[in-house]
């Protein structure tokens, strides 16, 4: 059967939604993922690209802490049995969604009852603690139909001893609708309020069982429910209990927000935003964000930045199953946009003496003896750097940067690279016309410079 809205909370008239029921016990399909789980990509400093992912959210909100809270007068006696049979088998399930998952156990009665409110396990990371205290509920008192709720759950919230950062839920099960005000004067808003203090969330189930005027007679469940963003059950019968309280588990608002370590492992080079910036979904659901990565103009050319985005559901870090965190993990390679750069000085003699510099005649070139050292660098690196001749198709290398050279021009002759040159020179080219310094870095940036020698271009 389906789940229908009301009151602008969920509202269930059946009760097994997200877990299924076999052989006795409950399985969950648990998901939670962040997908893509790898960005890989190259872009030029200054831009930015977007990626849209999606969130798949656990089945249960994390970290949770979950009292049961149970009506244990006169008339709820099967529902106890109920749960009293089940409790360590929810425990369990949750478990395997949410390892760091806590538990207490609390009752409440009417005015005059005992207990009237009793705190009988505060939270614990002990099933077995729990379930030895909701082995001790028996079905007692109440004599009116009223009971005592309001007073419960005010106490309830600020004695449970709920964990800092946990996801705070109250499963509350009863037929019977509340004395407004309760007990220790209570009355509805101001339980609200309490509850609401403490960020608990309530599962409110109502049990039918026939004895009672049923727990939102007066509308206290749904209000209840609706203010602590928590879900209403209109109709449970005591052997559906169970099956209820894992539906409500399953079924709760979660809210989801991405985050990234990008800006701090890269100082500032990778930097990204998230639209929304967060959004509420009903656990177990998918959220989908656009996120947009932008590589700074500052960033290191030819770098790859790795860093990582994750998401946050009510604030705390997604985890799987095993406690690890779910991420995902970005390669950002900055392009390389700077061409290397090439140039030809005068260099030294064979001896390895500086030859006095050309003058201004233009007939003299840039340097009449013909002898240069080869000038070649990249802010990514340089692949190869090589010397060709404009006069034909002749190229010779490689060459490295700061290499001394002789050339010379001779027009019409086989141009040649004869190796070593003498003393300091590493090569003597004889080239038909001028040469040609051609310097190419790793991304493949080229940048070709001429090196005139005499005689003069024509």
């Amino acid at each position: 059967m389906q789940a229908i809205a009301s009151r602008n909370i969920r509202t269930y008239c059946v009760l097994v939604v997200g877990a299924v029921l076999m052989t006795g016990s409950w399985t969950l399909v648990q998901a939670q993922a962040l997908d893509p789980a790898s960005v890989t990509q190259t872009i030029r400093p200054g831009d930015a690209f977007d990626v849209s992912k999606t969130v798949t959210t656990p089945a249960i909100p994390p970290r949770p802490d979950i009292c049961f809270f149970a009506d244990t007068t006169g008339s709820m006696g099967l529902a106890l049995t109920n749960v009293r049979n089940n409790a360590t088998m929810i425990m369990n399930l949750v478990r395997v969604v949410q390892p760091d998952s806590q538990f207490c156990a609390a009752q409440y009665r009417d005015t005059g009852d005992t207990p009237e409110f009793s705190l009988d396990q505060a939270v614990t990371a002990s099933t077995a603690d729990v379930q030895t205290a909701i082995n001790t509920w028996t079905p007692g008192g109440g004599g009116d139909t009223p009971e005592g709720q309001l007073h419960g759950l005010t106490l309830l919230a600020g004695t449970a001893g709920f964990r800092a950062g946990s996801t705070r839920i109250v499963v509350w099960f009863g037929d019977a609708s509340g004395h407004d005000p309760s007990i220790g004067g209570e009355t509805l808003a101001s339980t609200i309020a309490a509850l609401n203090a403490e960020s608990v969330r309530v599962i409110a189930i109502n049990v039918v069982s026939g004895g009672a005027d049923g727990l939102d007679a007066t509308g206290q469940a749904t209000a209840i429910a609706a203010a602590t963003a928590g879900s209403f059950f209109a109709a449970a019968t005591p052997g559906q209990v169970a099956n209820a309280i894992i539906a409500g588990l399953t079924n709760l608002p979660v809210e989801v927000s991405m985050t990234s370590d990008c800006a701090a492992v890269t100082g500032g080079a990778i930097t990204t935003t998230f639209v929304p910036a967060s959004q509420t979904i009903i656990s177990g659901g998918s959220a989908v964000f656009t996120e947009t990565i932008h590589v700074s103009l500052g960033a290191v050319q030819g770098q790859t930045y790795v860093c990582r985005d994750w998401a946050l559901l009510n604030g705390s870090p997604m985890l799987d199953a095993d406690g690890h965190l779910v991420v995902e993990t970005k390669r950002i390679t900055v392009e390389d946009v700077t061409a290397p750069s090439a140039r030809c000085v005068q260099g030294v003699n064979p001896a390895g003496n500086t030859i006095p510099p050309a003058g201004d005649n233009p007939k003299s070139g840039q340097n009449p003896d013909g002898f240069y050292q080869l000038l070649g660098a990249d802010n990514v690196g340089v692949a190869s750097i090589v010397v060709c001749d404009s006069g034909s198709s002749f190229c010779s290398g490689p060459f490295a940067a700061n290499d001394y050279v002789k050339i010379t021009q001779a027009q019409g002759t086989t141009p040649s690279d004869d190796r070593p040159g003498p003393g300091v020179l590493v090569s003597h080219l004889k080239l038909n016309g001028d040469a040609l310094l051609t310097v190419t870095d790793t991304s493949g940036l080229v940048t070709t410079v001429t090196c005139l020698v005499p005689p003069p271009p024509k």
